[in-house]
């Protein structure tokens, strides 16, 4: 008989017992199988327990790729497949958002600012899966993609404080060379130097890309970067996204993105290109991008 609860079914079997003349099995025979076996069956649970703790981590080895996901127009919805790098399986979900949306207020930006299809990356500067999409995938997309005026990509991000003590004073690094007009210089010499991230690196980056130092550490120290870095974390959160590197794709309009898929994990190239020219197509018929 199958019982259902909050999606989790679980099945119980009656045995049928046959009479083939074997012995049965005493209350004192029961008890002593009982005692040897309940070590294995605890074991049993704690190692399934720590898989599952795994599973809903931000930092398991990944499996070698991931894919687009639809987002629910509903609250609490599944969607029907979900397999990335930084979250192995599990749901997406729309944050209790019936057409999510995410702000492009105060984002790094990259691409004609004409462009209705957005591209939006949380990432972490110390983590490894996001220098592999920036190093491997994003010349690519960008060649084909934000070059030619068909999307917009755009920074957020995600700091990984529990594992790299890194990310946030990187981001701040970023963030502070964006102010000069050089994020992105700064973001491509932060990937290619992250085992070297610290607090001597960021001046000396700072000094290469010929940044005001003065202006670059006072920006470094102001709690304002802080916050805006936090706004990020705090609207992946509420996008059900805590690994990094994680993506939305949606359509803009204004300083707004309307979510259409987020992937978890960083899909390759073809994946882009699949869900960019799905996305494109329903733009220009004029009919509203599907959601499910």
């Amino acid at each position: 008989m199958a019982r259902g609860r909050r999606g989790i079914y679980t099945e119980t079997i009656v045995p049928t017992y046959i009479d083939d003349g074997a012995a049965r099995m005493t209350d004192s025979n029961q008890s002593r199988v009982s005692s040897l076996l309940f070590p294995r069956v605890v074991a049993t649970v704690l190692l399934i327990a720590a898989a599952m703790l795994l599973t809903a981590c931000t930092t398991p080895a990944p499996p070698p790729a991931a894919t687009m996901e639809p987002v629910t127009a509903a609250a609490g919805q599944r969607s029907s497949r979900s397999t990335g790098i930084a979250y192995r399986n599990g749901p997406v979900y729309a944050a209790n958002l019936a057409l999510p949306q995410v702000s492009l207020d105060g984002g790094h930006r990259l691409g004609n600012a004409q462009a209705r299809i957005g591209i939006v990356e949380y990432s972490d500067y110390q983590c490894s899966y996001c220098r592999g999409f920036h190093q491997q995938i994003f010349p690519e997309l960008k060649k084909e993609y934000i070059d030619t005026g068909i999307a917009q990509f755009i920074h957020k991000d995600l700091p990984l404080r529990s594992i790299h003590p890194q990310a946030l004073p990187a981001a701040l690094a970023a963030n502070c060379a964006g102010a000069q007009n050089y994020f992105w210089q700064m973001t491509a010499a932060l990937y290619a130097n992250q085992g070297r991230l610290d607090q001597e690196l960021y001046p000396q980056l700072g000094r290469e890309l010929g940044l005001d130092d003065a202006k670059f550490t006072a920006c470094r120290a102001d709690a304002a970067g802080e916050q805006a870095v936090m706004r990020d974390v705090a609207e992946a959160r509420g996008l059900n996204i805590s690994g990094t590197p994680s993506f939305v794709i949606g359509k803009i309009e204004g300083n707004m993105l309307t979510v259409v898929r987020v992937a978890r994990g960083a899909p390759d190239f073809g994946a882009f290109v699949q869900e960019i020219e799905k996305l494109r197509k329903q733009l220009e018929a004029g009919t509203t991008p599907e959601t499910r």
